[in-house]
């Protein structure tokens, strides 16, 4: 049997996590959910518990602890981030599978990783905010992450095709979201619903945003860099607008590996989940001759000023990426009520960054001391 904690589980990786699981144990895998943590979708977190019932459940607030318990009164229930901390130490567990969305999530990975668990890691943010924190924990207690993007599955992939030494860059590719052809001086004018509509994956809100401004790409160079080791100039993104091949790896003899697969995140799951196993559990099919042309073309960084912007702050190091992720979120925020324009959350994120001069070194005190300024500095952020 293999215990599992899923954070994050009302969301669209953790809900696919689920049926990741039901589907694996329907072909004679053993896994159970021992775990949920969640945010404010009481209701989706209770059809949840009915389904897999789960020994210890995490919620954000106390209202959600007690409108939880009236339905369960058996369940033990934990609040906030004190409780996910709680959650990831529950006893015999193998796997936590972290699909946390924010900064908030990289605590959990820590503590996980301390436990020496295994990682299946979406939360971005535990290696863009905490990456060398992360590979400190993993080389003092010797835990595992297996990432759960598709981008970095499909590196992980690709790089077993040779060794470390030989590989001469990683290609990680992006279909450039919805704005890939919108002439640049209508950017100011996008609507939030012309952005959420993502033109391959169904994805959470900030993500789909992050997607089209390119944050989440720069997001996965650091997370590359932290996972594979790395350096980032021999990290390259490209536009693959069919989302169809999933990233590649040059090597020094001059192959390129590629990983292909329909656009469907259950795939990464399920590699994360049973990693280096390939089990048949029915997930969709790649039609290679029903996918048309696949096409490349470099970024445009005049058209997602918002990836330099991020890439500035991994290379500056120490906080700076918490700045950077903090700021982005709560413009993401801002634009989605329509506070500020589409375009401003590049400004915004350039202007927290220009702003920060702390250069303390990177514990976590700091990157949420780094966190909290970055937020009060893009609440007040006027473009």
């Amino acid at each position: 049997m293999r215990r599992v904690i899923i954070l994050g589980s009302t969301g669209s990786i953790g809900t696919q996590t689920i049926d990741v699981i039901t589907r694996l144990n329907r072909i004679g895998y053993d896994f159970e959910i021992v775990g949920l943590g969640a945010g404010h979708n009481i209701e989706r977190l209770s059809q949840q518990v009915a389904a897999v019932r789960p020994r210890v459940v995490c919620v954000a607030e106390e209202s959600g602890r007690d409108e939880l318990a009236r339905r369960f009164p058996d369940l033990e229930i934990v609040v906030g981030e004190d409780g996910l901390l709680v959650l990831v130490r529950t006893d015999d567990v193998d796997i936590v599978v972290n699909a946390l969305v924010g900064a908030i999530g990289l605590p959990p990975t820590l503590v996980a990783l301390e436990q020496g668990r295994t990682v299946a890691l979406a939360n971005k943010e535990s290696l863009v905010v905490g990456g060398e924190l992360v590979k400190t924990v993993l080389a003092d207690h010797g835990g595992t992450i297996v990432p759960i993007d598709s981008e970095h599955s499909a590196l992980l992939q690709a790089l077993s095709a040779g060794k470390r030494e030989e590989v001469r860059r990683l290609v990680i590719t992006a279909s450039g979201g919805p704005f890939l052809r919108t002439p640049l001086v209508e950017l100011d004018r996008v609507r939030p619903e012309d952005a959420l509509h993502h033109p391959n994956w169904n994805m959470g809100t900030r993500i789909t945003i992050d997607s089209a401004t390119m944050v989440n790409k720069a997001f996965e160079v650091i997370e590359a860099h932290y996972l594979f080791g790395i350096p980032y100039d021999h990290i390259e993104p490209v536009i693959h607008p069919a989302s169809v091949v999933h990233s590649l790896v040059e090597y020094r003899d001059g192959s390129v590996i590629a990983q292909l697969a329909p656009p469907d995140m259950r795939i990464p799951i399920q590699y994360a989940l049973v990693y280096p196993h390939r089990p048949d559990t029915e997930l969709p099919r790649l039609d290679l001759t029903a996918v048309g042309p696949l096409t490349f073309a470099p970024l445009d960084h005049a058209r997602y000023p918002a990836f330099d912007a991020v890439l500035f702050a991994a290379e500056r190091g120490g906080t700076a990426p918490a700045v950077a992720n903090a700021a982005d979120e709560v413009l993401v925020t801002r634009f989605l009520a329509g506070e500020i324009p589409f375009t401003a959350i590049a400004r915004g994120i350039a202007a927290a960054l220009a702003g920060w001069t702390d250069d303390a070194p990177l514990t976590l005190a700091a990157v949420r001391a780094a966190d909290r300024w970055a937020r009060t500095v893009a609440r007040k952020y006027t473009p």
